[in-house]
């Protein structure tokens, strides 16, 4: 068995494909069922007996095209399924790639049995979006699922084509286009590795949204000039719609169109095959002009070069810096986007990959780096050597170290490596417990080694080595992460809120691990139900509101998991890791109950019910007029007009999603949950200011009580922890991050905590409190005996017990009375 993976596919929103890498070299599978092509359309068909996936199943549509399923991957990690009207199932996004991926499989005639693939995903791909593609590799049979980003799969297609002799050390964009994703993604070379800096994306832009818009904004506009119908639009695009079926047909007449223009100037669609209201049949030619539809796509093609320009902004760069753009994507075929995108960039339009392939071979070049871990079933032959190797599988440098650890007796027996090529041969040697080499590599290239183990009369010993091949060629450094983790934390600004404390920046390199620890906010009594302690993860910018972003993970830990109570102020280590392929695992360890908890996440869909997506947009509008009212009020009018700004956008937002049916066919709702999450941010953006005032308004605030404090009860260490905040101030303040100062203040607030929780005044005050409100406690019994003791505690001047009988008492009280009473402190519970 092969001991790298060495397969790599295409899963694309329109056409897919596979690739494989054989001896250094990558070849792409010609599709079986449709001669000289090397991609499959990504369409399922679904008739009672058989399924179809491709072209054959394209066919189906204007003959049955509520049984034919395109475009899936745009719904891919959400909830939505595709009723298919034939066999009157629902299928999920999973099983329809799921579907292609096996259809794929029957392109190999190498005889492979394909138990271990690389699937390429969007750069901009979420978390939940990624596990979904890995679960329906699954579903196909895949055994080993590594996900690889398109625009480095692009990159390294481009490196291996170009060879190291022709490439030059420097950044260039990918800027791929695809039939339904947009990732622009910057790229250096450096000594032969390739890094992505930084990206940007769309998961809901590409071909299929030019050819929606071709039929709603051109094709329909022109019927209805001719025609009578009241909603010819709805009646189209909703499921329950009379006319729904020819909504499909349009759509595929319009992607017909949208070729011919890449060649032509003009294009026709014919329009036939239904009445109108007044009983008048439809049959029309509506004539399409490359102009018009150059038109149709320019605020597309504008918002992607604005996605390149922030990149550039972020990365201190001009275009002048870059030495080219790599264009890939079937949708980079259109001759206004290649053209437009050089003109504005003044940088030139790289067009030497073939954009429809050039993902599937980028994967292959991969995988040959990607070693199987894949259990191996059944009884492994023995041998009487075992060997243990370790060496870099990618490596830039001219001689790689090659070490292996030798199991069994060595006695009389010697080993020889070889190179395939014949370029290089160790001469035979003998064998020893552990053995090292310093193997030459041909640059540029993959180099295969074998290792032969011989006795002492050169006979060849059987062993248990696998093939040694290390990649000579471009490698890539990293896959990084599209956006900000996070996890969610108490805002003590805003007591009863949460914020967001970052975990893994933006384009952090996966794998990656992280560990934090807070104090816990109140005790937990071992069998208790009713507290809990909360460790929710966040995908989105850490600068944003909590549910302005995409949860990941989520895990609980109440008192009956505990093997102990757990006291107030104790700490909880929250360790995160991220693996390259986006599985989550969080790790709580508590420290008082020594206990751990952990939980690996890998959700596959995210709901988003267009009921629930109505109120959400209307909270947020709502918030918007708050804050423009607010900044106005204040004439902090520069504000007031950034926030103004997002008013028609979010009014837009707003028509478009009440405009919604709750059977709505299209990915509109996904759109429009995108818009908003964004629309979020920029409040938040250009409320930063206000935010800065108020943070830093509670650090003085903070730094001044616990100046006092520490100058009456402080100790050497804490004086120590306030000096060197203090001493940082002119660094996180001249950072502008609400964030940053925010943290300076929570750790002050720590401090200050731990001073009050030892200070007799402030320990009377909370018991006086909460005796003043021991009605309210949910154990009467065990309120009057904590009160009593706390009474005695009090006479005995005896302070650590009367911290201890507090805890008790604000534990048998709500939680929002218990807000009253005392700042919330650390971790969010």
């Amino acid at each position: 068995m092969e001991n790298t993976i060495n397969y790599g596919i295409d899963l694309g929103t329109t056409n897919s494909a596979i690739a494989k890498f054989i001896k250094g070299e990558v070849i792409i599978f010609s599709n079986p069922q449709d001669y000289g092509r090397n991609t499959l359309p990504s369409v399922v068909s679904y008739k009672k007996d058989k399924i179809t996936v491709g072209n054959k199943a394209k066919e189906f549509l204007e003959k049955d095209p509520k049984s034919v399923v395109g475009v899936f991957k745009r719904k891919m990690g959400t909830s939505e399924s595709f009723k298919i009207k034939s066999i009157n199932e629902s299928k999920t996004p999973i099983e329809l790639s799921a579907q292609v991926l096996k259809e794929l499989k029957t392109f190999v005639n190498t005889g492979d049995n394909l138990d271990a693939v690389v699937i390429t995903i969007p750069a901009s791909f979420d978390t939940i979006q990624s596990n979904a593609t890995k679960e329906a590799g699954i579903q196909a049979g895949f055994k080993q699922v590594v996900l690889l980003q398109e625009p480095i799969a692009a990159s390294l297609a481009y490196a291996n084509m170009k060879k190291e002799r022709e490439m030059q050390e420097g950044q260039w964009l990918v800027y791929d286009l695809g039939g339904g994703t947009f990732d622009v993604a910057l790229i250096k070379i450096k000594d032969g590795e390739m890094k992505v800096l930084d990206h940007e994306g769309n998961n809901f832009l590409g071909g299929a949204d030019f050819d929606n818009m071709i039929v709603e904004k051109l094709v329909i506009p022109k019927i209805c000039e001719k025609f009578n119908f009241s909603n010819l639009e709805d009646d189209m695009k909703s499921a329950s719609g009379k006319l729904n079926a020819k909504y499909y047909v349009l759509l595929r007449r319009a992607e017909e169109a949208k070729i011919t223009l890449s060649s032509k100037t003009s294009a026709e669609i014919i329009v036939d095959g239904f009445e109108d209201e007044d009983g008048n049949e439809v049959d029309m030619e509506i004539v399409i002009t490359r102009s018009e539809f150059n038109e149709l796509i320019r605020p597309n093609i504008d918002g992607t070069i604005k996605m390149i320009k922030q990149i550039l902004t972020r990365n201190s760069l001009k275009p002048i810096d870059l030495q080219f753009t790599l264009m890939v994507g079937g949708s980079t075929y259109i001759p206004y986007v290649r053209s437009h995108v050089e003109e504005v960039l003044q940088i030139p339009a790289n067009c030497e990959i073939d954009p429809t392939t050039a993902v599937a071979i980028g994967a292959a070049y991969y995988s040959a780096t990607k070693p199987k871990e894949i259990e191996k079933t059944g009884t492994k032959a023995k041998t009487s050597i075992s060997i243990k190797t370790s060496y870099n599988k990618a490596s830039k440098e001219k001689d790689e170290l090659f070490s292996a650890r030798i199991t069994g007796s060595t006695d009389s027996l010697s080993y020889r490596i070889t190179r395939q090529d014949g370029g290089f041969d160790s001469g035979i040697k003998k064998l020893t417990e552990r053995i090292s080499e310093d193997l030459p590599l041909v640059d540029g290239a993959f180099n295969f080694f074998s290792l032969v183990v011989y006795d002492s009369q050169n006979n060849i010993i059987e062993t248990d080595i696998e093939p040694i091949g290390i990649n000579s060629g471009f490698g890539i450094s990293g896959q990084p992460i599209p956006e900000d983790i996070c996890l969610e934390v108490d805002d003590y600004d805003n007591p009863g809120k949460t914020r967001l404390q970052l975990v893994f920046q933006k384009n952090t390199i996966l794998p990656s691990k992280k560990t934090l620890s807070y104090p816990l906010n109140k005790t937990i009594i071992k069998g208790s139900e009713d507290e809990v302690i909360r460790v929710n993860i966040l995908e989105g910018s850490h600068l944003a509101l909590p549910e302005a972003n995409k949860g990941i993970g989520f895990m609980q830990i109440t008192g009956k998991n505990l093997s102990r109570d757990v006291s107030k102020g104790s700490d909880i280590e929250i360790t995160i890791t991220i693996s390259e392929s986006r599985d989550l695992t969080i790790s709580a360890y508590l420290n008082m109950a020594d206990q751990e908890f952990k939980q690996t996440f890998n959700p596959k869909e995210r709901h988003i019910p267009v009921n629930e997506l109505k109120e959400q947009v209307e909270d947020l509008s709502g918030k918007l007029e708050f804050e423009i009212q607010e900044a106005t009020d204040k004439e902090d009018f520069e504000t007031a007009g950034a926030l103004s700004k997002l008013k028609k956008e979010m009014e837009t937002v707003s028509e478009e999603t009440e405009s919604l049916t709750n059977d709505d066919v299209t990915d509109k709702r996904y759109q429009l949950e995108d818009k908003k999450r964004k629309i979020a941010q920029e409040i938040d953006s250009a409320t930063k200011n206000k935010r800065i005032q108020q943070v830093k308004a509670h650090y003085f605030e903070i730094k001044e009580e616990c100046e006092k404090m520490l100058d009456e009860n402080g100790n050497d260490h804490e004086r120590k922890t306030f000096n060197d905040i203090v001493a940082q101030e002119s660094v996180f303040f001249s950072t502008n991050s609400p964030l940053k100062i925010q943290e300076k203040s929570d750790e002050l607030h720590s401090v200050l905590s731990r001073i009050r929780w030892r200070t007799p005044d402030f320990l009377t005050d909370i018991f006086q409190w909460c005796k003043n409100n021991q009605t309210r406690m949910n154990d009467q019994n065990q309120a009057k005996s904590l009160v009593d003791a706390g009474n005695f505690a009090i006479e005995s001047q005896n302070w650590d017990r009367l911290s201890e009988i507090n805890s008790g008492l604000l534990n048998l009280l709500p939680r929002g009375a218990e807000k009253e009473a005392t700042t919330r402190i650390g971790f969010g519970l």
